[in-house]
């Protein structure tokens, strides 16, 4: 192939023919990834746990712009139900090629921000750890009986240098394990499965429109493209480290954050 031809590569990135999961898809950044994933080619299969009815949203979008999609609803914060979820992720479209583990505690908004600092622990613990782990494993050894797979995993682009705060103190300590983890699994797991792993940085989702002044110009100040991102930015990304385009990429955690350093 010229250098020419490959300038001008529709393929880049797609996903056409690949099946896919996402939890925690039924708003945010989980929204937007199994859009993009869908906009690729991938049949999706959109998780929720309470929000049903806007995961049926995200599965009704996507089969009105042609693609495929499917609603699974599960609280991954029972310890218990690991397996029997896989089971049934796996049987929507009879087997994945692609997972992502978004799901996560909203602690900033809603009921669980009344929580205190050892019950907010606790359910990061439930949920954003011990689920991403165990899941990426399953996942993982499934795919690698099959001969391929990818998995990508969501962190947070302060938790390696720090955020004063309770909520800088819980979610360092949560996705800085998921990180971790990420780059461990990628070697127990190469090279039939590829598992990478996105920091996002200040993303406009549900906390972000409803922050303060203080944290609008905070972010702002912190971000060198002077910009909130959006969960499109971050969903662009999963598109391609998901993708065969990035096939000789695996056990990275990559920043999307705007070029925030500090």
């Amino acid at each position: 192939m010229s250098d020419a031809s490959t300038m001008t590569d529709t393929a880049f990135a797609d996903l056409t023919g690949q099946t896919a999961m996402v939890t925690g898809a039924s708003t945010g950044i989980g929204r937007a990834i199994a859009l993009e994933l869908a906009r690729a080619g991938a049949a999706v299969v959109v998780h929720c746990n309470t929000s049903r009815q806007s995961a049926e949203a995200v599965r009704d979008s996507i089969a009105a712009s042609g693609g495929t999609a499917s609603v699974l609803q599960a609280d991954l914060g029972q310890a218990d139900q690991d397996h029997q979820f896989m089971e049934r992720a796996w049987d929507c479209f009879g087997g994945l090629d692609l997972w992502v583990n978004n799901a996560g505690v909203d602690l900033l908004t809603g009921a669980h921000a009344e929580l205190d600092f050892a019950d907010k622990l606790k359910l990061l613990y439930q949920v954003d750890i011990r689920s991403t782990l165990l899941l990426s494993r399953l996942a993982a050894t499934r795919m690698r009986a099959a001969g391929q797979g990818s998995i990508l995993n969501i962190g947070w682009d302060q938790a390696d240098r720090g955020m004063a705060g309770d909520s800088g103190e819980l979610f360092a300590a949560a996705k800085n394990a998921i990180m971790g983890a990420t780059r461990s699994l990628a070697l127990s797991f190469a090279p039939q499965v590829r598992i990478n792993g996105i920091a996002p940085g200040w993303i406009r989702t549900a906390w972000g429109e409803q922050a303060s002044d203080h944290w609008q110009q905070r972010v702002l100040d912190e971000t060198p493209l002077r910009r909130w991102g959006q969960p499109q930015d971050v969903a662009r990304m999963a598109r391609f480290l998901l993708s065969p385009s990035a096939d000789y990429i695996t056990g990275q955690v990559i920043r999307v954050n705007g070029g925030a350093e500090r």
